[in-house]
């Protein structure tokens, strides 16, 4: 090596200055942010003047992965410590969905753009002192008003306003969220949401209904209003078929166990997420027990064997659901989970239920069929090399065509049969800039607003009213709710029902959805997202 390229290695960021060049790039898009002190400590490190070949090669082994954090440390993805809570469960995926996990990280197209790079910065690097112009850069997007900055993109921290501490309640769901916003106030406002929640219930009839009929709750994982729209079928003909459909619903989490408990316990307000695997809930809380009292015999089906994160254990432990599990012998494998188990066909197993119903003479049911065909990661048998967004588009459309015949057959059917259609949560098949398309680890507003809906059906009864459309935000109580006035109205018995005073005057929840260490509040119709139960951010929506 000459003299002036010994100098330079030694006064410059060499190869590092492709690190930076990249964040910079990141930062002016938007998909990060940039905290000047750790990365100029990083420049800083990197520039010390060390001559000894041994300590320079230590130092570059101490910037690696501090490097690596540092890159975490500014974008907007969650915290390490969520990634390592769930890493028993990634460790049960499929090595091909692994892999296409990581291909959403890093992409074909992100790999030629980094060759490029750094074959322009190899030549470059030749003529011009590259770590000047980057070291300059870095200090321009440093400045509060920098040229570069970015501001407007980045994730958006709290206006400070201590001498504001309280939040105004103005009823008992409702609280003024006009004015600014700091951590005190949306903390407060998450405790008094959660304080009005432990008093809500819903009182169901003490007498049966005359008339029998049965109650489906349809739980979908992995299906939102916003995958619906990105995959074009926000117009199939499914959601012209409910009497009830909720525009603005919350399934207040992004998990599947935690979702299927929020309906179990619908009968009462929501619950923190800590407060579902504490203490048994009250008896009163359990739908499937309120209903179980009117003499509702419980049915349990799914379209997987629920072993995965101990699903079927979750159920009966968590969400007191006593049904043994319907069988799937027989069945035709559909698709391939995540995790390599067999997936069935959503109609095969629907109309396995329905036969055994025809055949049954036993009272009325109360069933919950649990399908996880959407999951991220699932692959059709007869199209397995369909992957990502076009793998979710085909089995989103399956689905929908699936429910959308089962509803023809209900029809047919005659039976008096109450379907009420409630998604766990959503895909994230958009993805944003705190989780790749098919991350859920923090419950976003897109991935909690859900298509939540009713049909009655029966022979010779009669709806009286169009569609309702629910506009007001609402939760699992207004489903809870919906059902008991189902029952008291005793519609089977009358053959009609006013759609409008069924739904009259449903009670409202504020959209708060939560994970474990992880909770987004809608606050003045903004989301805020605060990963460590005390500060918050205003969630990146663009």
């Amino acid at each position: 090596m000459n003299t002036r390229s010994s100098q330079h290695t030694l006064n410059g960021l060499g190869w590092w200055n492709i690190y930076f060049i990249i964040k910079i790039g990141l930062f002016l898009q938007g998909t990060i942010d940039f905290h000047p002190i750790e990365n100029f400590a990083l420049v800083a490190f990197l520039l010390l003047p060390i001559r000894h070949k041994v300590l320079s090669i230590i130092r570059q082994c101490l910037a690696v992965p501090f490097g690596l954090w540092l890159m975490h440390y500014d974008s907007f993805l969650p915290p390490l410590d969520r990634l390592w809570s769930q890493m028993g469960q990634l460790l049960q995926f499929n090595l091909s969905y692994l892999i296409e996990l990581a291909s959403r990280f890093v992409s074909l197209e992100t790999l030629l753009g980094l060759f490029v790079l750094i074959f322009a910065y190899y030549f470059l690097n030749q003529i011009f002192r590259i770590s000047v112009f980057v070291v300059i850069t870095l200090v321009a997007i440093s400045l509060p008003s920098g040229l570069f900055s970015s501001q407007p993109n980045a994730v958006a921290n709290v206006s400070p306003q201590p001498e504001i501490a309280q939040t105004t309640q103005i009823s008992d769901n409702q609280v003024d969220e006009t004015g600014p916003v700091n951590d005190a106030i949306l903390n407060n406002a998450k405790d008094l949401f959660f304080r009005n929640e432990a008093q809500r219930r819903v009182s169901f009839p003490t007498e049966s209904p005359s008339t029998d009929f049965d109650l489906l709750f349809l739980s979908i994982c992995s299906v939102a209003w916003d995958d619906i729209e990105i995959a074009g079928l926000e117009n199939h003909p499914l959601f012209k078929e409910f009497d009830v459909m909720f525009d603005n619903f919350s399934a207040a989490t992004s998990y599947s166990g935690p979702a299927v408990i929020r309906l179990l316990r619908a009968s009462c307000g929501q619950e923190s997420h800590p407060e579902l695997f504490k203490a048994p809930a009250s008896k009163q809380c359990f739908l499937f027990d309120n209903l179980a009292k009117l003499g509702f015999q419980e049915n349990l089906l799914l379209n997987h064997d629920g072993k995965f994160d101990d699903f079927l254990g979750l159920l009966k432990e968590d969400g007191a659901l006593k049904a043994p599990l319907m069988s799937q012998a027989g069945l035709t494998q559909y698709q391939s989970a995540f995790d390599g188990s067999p997936i069935y066909r959503d109609k095969d197993v629907l109309n396995r239920w329905l036969d055994k119903r025809k055949q049954s003479q036993d009272g009325p049911a109360v069933a919950l069929y649990n399908t996880i065909s959407l999951h991220d990661g699932n692959r059709i048998i007869k199209a397995s090399g369909k992957v990502g967004l076009v793998s979710y588009k085909l089995r989103l459309k399956n689905l929908l065509d699936d429910l959308y015949d089962f509803f023809q057959e209900l029809k047919a059917s005659n039976r008096n049969i109450v379907v009420m259609l409630v998604p766990e949560h959503g895909a994230g098949m958009r993805g944003d800039k705190m989780q790749i398309a098919g991350m859920r680890e923090i419950p976003s507003s897109t991935i909690v607003h859900t298509p939540v809906g009713m049909k009655i059906f029966g022979q010779g009864i009669t709806r009286v009213g169009n569609t309702a459309h629910i506009s007001a935000p609402s939760s699992y109580l207004a489903v809870s709710t919906l059902v008991s006035r189902i029952i008291e109205e005793d519609i089977y018995a009358t053959k009609t029902f006013n759609i409008a005073e069924l739904v009259k005057d449903l009670p409202t929840t504020k959209m708060v959805a939560q994970n474990s260490g992880t909770t987004v509040m809608e606050y003045n119709k903004k989301p805020y997202v605060s990963l460590d139960g005390t500060t918050w951010s205003e969630y990146p929506t663009k």
